[in-house]
Parts: structure tokens; C-alpha cells; sequence
């Protein structure tokens, strides 16, 4: 075992890919255009040496990708709580136990002799 604190995380799963860790002290490699087509040049530079202007630009044809995805994606999941929301409101539980034998049983979480949820 390593106590390398990069390896430590990557290796925790906490934070950072290995791919990610080669772009800090390797290279970055080839990147993509926002259409999603690959830029012919690879980037030979990393992190830990600096990225002059050229290479931090095409570098960040993927990040704003990246946001813009991650937007999209909060919206659709956003839509489909809010349909979700509307059609079971009118569902309401008001029996202890409603006769099945296939559900759950549910008990209080208490903590510190509380009830927590």
C-alpha cells in the first residue's frame, strides 16, 4: 500500500479516476469537439506542468459539454418528480396495516431516543 495521498484518494474511490490522475502527471490526450468528433492534435501537456492558451482552450470544449449536459439532465429528472408528484397526490395512507402479506414493514429510525424519521 501506497500513502501517496493522490493514490489514497483515487484508490478510495473518494475522488479522481485513473484517467484523471494521468492527466495530472501525464498528459491529457485527445479531446472532443462539442459535436462530439475528435480534435485531431492531442494535448501532451498536463496539469502539473501548466497548458498554455491553445491547449486550455480546446481543453475546455469538454467541461462546457460536460455543464451543459448536467443542466439537461437536472431539468429532465426535475419533469419526470413533478409528474410523478402530480399523479400520486391524490394517494393518501391512512391505515396501519391495508391487508397485504407482499409489503414492507416499517419501523421508526431513532437515534439518541429520538425518532428521527
Amino acid at each position: 500500500a501506497s500513502f501517496n495521498s493522490i493514490f489514497m484518494m483515487a484508490d478510495s474511490g473518494a475522488r479522481g479516476s485513473a484517467a484523471q490522475i494521468r492527466q495530472l502527471a501525464g498528459m491529457r490526450g485527445l479531446m472532443a469537439k462539442p459535436d462530439g468528433s475528435i480534435i485531431e492534435t492531442p494535448i501532451v501537456a498536463n496539469f502539473r506542468e501548466g497548458l498554455n492558451v491553445l491547449q486550455y482552450f480546446i481543453s475546455t470544449h469538454g467541461a462546457r459539454k460536460g455543464l451543459a449536459d448536467t443542466a439537461l439532465k437536472t431539468a429532465n429528472s426535475g419533469y419526470l418528480t413533478r409528474r410523478l408528484v402530480d399523479v400520486a397526490q391524490d394517494m393518501v395512507i391512512t391505515e396501519d396495516d391495508c391487508g397485504t402479506t407482499e409489503g414492507l414493514w416499517m419501523t421508526p429510525l431513532i437515534e439518541g431516543g429520538d425518532v428521527v424519521e
